[in-house]
């Protein structure tokens, strides 16, 4: 008896067994069954997490390539028409589309990124916009004397005296007499006629006599190719620091300013068109007395008009123009017959520039600023006329003839294209306030009685230049 009851016991025992195994054993399953669901969500969440992540990048992607356009295209460019692809395989399709609307001196680009799963799909699963906001921003700020090509010195001239000389090509002086006077110079080219000359010519490279940066002892000379004047040539003495052959001068890429960087939708058309120029007595307000930003002449377009002034040429009585308020004229100035006005400024310093944005060009026998007036820029943007060829081989889109003497050291010349100072003479020193152009050809007539200098005071680093749109604010929408 004693043997059966034993064997019974056993058999209970292997049921329990049993039992616990199969409650362990669907533990385990839930346990397991619950982590490949748990795995499977997150890599959903991540692969979800992962397409949402490229749709924002589609979206900033296409903002970046909007900048890009407006700076390479033009500041016409509105955005893209139709969705472009940025990313596509056999899983997946990443693509953007963007809109640019202008307001004010601002750019608002709307950038919408979406991403369709699978690639052949017409309905995005992953979609993202952002605003952009662009503004037109200078990355540098002008010198004295600024060329994006050529400087060339005829032999006539003495002296030419500046701050700081940048030079994109190449600087030539033609005379032994001939003497540069600078601060700093900089010349990321050369001629490729002259022993790859960065600097070259008979003329001479000297020291200013008093320095305006504190500290500085000796004038700083970086060329790309070699200086060709000697001394110094491409060695450092007592006055020169030299760096020859230095292949890391960053070009000047653009002096376009445009007329929407100082002038907004607030100012509007000259109520008398181009009468603020050419009635009443001196001196003469521009804007007139009682149209405040009323300063576009005839109006915002681009190109010279010819409703103003004579088939497009406003022709400036000798007397005095107060620059109130930034100005766009839509002509050329004094082009049949070349004119000798003043300009004053009553507001003084940087912040009180007033800026002249010319469509055409520029023929003055002489140029003055009156005593005390704050800075003036002209922004000339009109072509090389064909008239000045003989005496301005370079291009004389802004052009200084020889009559009297010119003293102007309230202004400052940005020209697209050439500046031509044709035997000028000068009455002051400073005699301007610095110059910037494509080609600058100075032929001045030496001490009469004052050579060619440029107010090394003048706000040369409130004019901007390498202008160029960049992203000042960003916002997921």
């Amino acid at each position: 008896m004693a043997y059966q009851f034993k064997t019974t016991k056993a058999r209970g025992q292997n049921g329990s067994l049993i039992v616990t195994i199969l409650i362990v054993m669907f533990f385990l399953s839930t346990v397991i069954l619950s982590l490949v669901s748990f795995a499977n969500t997150n890599i959903y969440r991540s692969r979800s997490r992962v397409y949402t992540l490229q749709a924002l990048y589609s979206a900033e992607s296409g903002a970046d390539i909007a900048i890009a356009n407006l700076n390479n295209i033009g500041d016409s460019y509105s955005g893209t028409s139709t969705e472009k692809t940025l990313i596509e395989d056999t899983t997946y399709k990443a693509t953007y589309n963007t809109a640019v609307i202008t307001s004010g001196g601002q750019k608002i680009i709307t950038s919408v990124g979406k991403v369709y799963i699978p690639a052949s799909s017409t309905h995005a699963s992953y979609t993202h916009s952002i605003e952009v906001i662009a503004e037109k921003t200078s990355t540098d700020s002008a010198s004295s004397l600024v060329s994006r090509n050529i400087i060339d010195v005829q032999s006539g001239v003495k002296n030419i005296s500046g701050k700081n000389i940048y030079v994109n090509g190449y600087i030539n002086m033609n005379k032994n007499t001939t003497n540069l006077i600078a601060e700093n110079i900089t010349v990321g080219g050369k001629n490729t006629g002259a022993s790859n000359c960065s600097i070259g010519g008979s003329g001479n490279l000297i020291k200013p006599a008093v320095f305006t940066t504190p500290g500085q002892t000796k004038t700083n000379i970086t060329v790309a190719y070699n200086n060709c004047i000697n001394p110094p040539g491409n060695t450092s003495n007592a006055n020169f620091n030299v760096s020859a052959n230095h292949n890391n001068i960053g070009l000047v890429q653009s002096t376009l300013i445009p007329v929407s960087q100082f002038m907004d939708s607030s100012y509007q058309n000259s109520p008398g068109g181009c009468s603020d120029w050419t009635s009443g007595s001196f001196p003469r307000n521009i804007p007139s007395t009682g149209n405040a930003k009323k300063t576009h002449y005839p109006n915002s377009s681009s190109g010279v008009s010819t409703a103003c002034g004579s088939s497009g040429d406003l022709y400036l009585a000798e007397g005095q123009y107060n620059i109130k308020d930034n100005v766009h004229v839509r002509a050329n100035l004094c082009a049949a017959s070349a004119c000798e006005p003043t300009f004053y400024n009553p507001d003084q310093g940087a912040a009180g520039i007033k800026y002249v944005f010319i469509e055409g060009n520029v023929n003055f026998s002489n140029l003055h600023t009156a005593t005390g007036s704050g800075p003036i820029v002209f922004i000339v943007y009109g072509p090389d006329p064909a008239s000045k060829t003989s005496v301005c081989p370079l291009g004389g889109a802004f052009y200084l003839g020889n009559d009297d003497r010119t003293s102007a050291p309230a202004l400052y010349a940005v020209v697209q294209n050439g500046f031509c100072a044709d035997k000028t003479k000068f009455d002051s020193s400073p005699a301007l306030g610095g110059i910037t152009g494509k080609n600058i050809y100075i032929a001045t007539s030496p001490g009469t009685p004052f050579d060619l200098a440029l107010d090394s005071n003048y706000p040369v680093t409130s004019i901007p230049i390498n202008l160029s749109w960049k992203a000042t604010l960003y916002r997921r929408i």
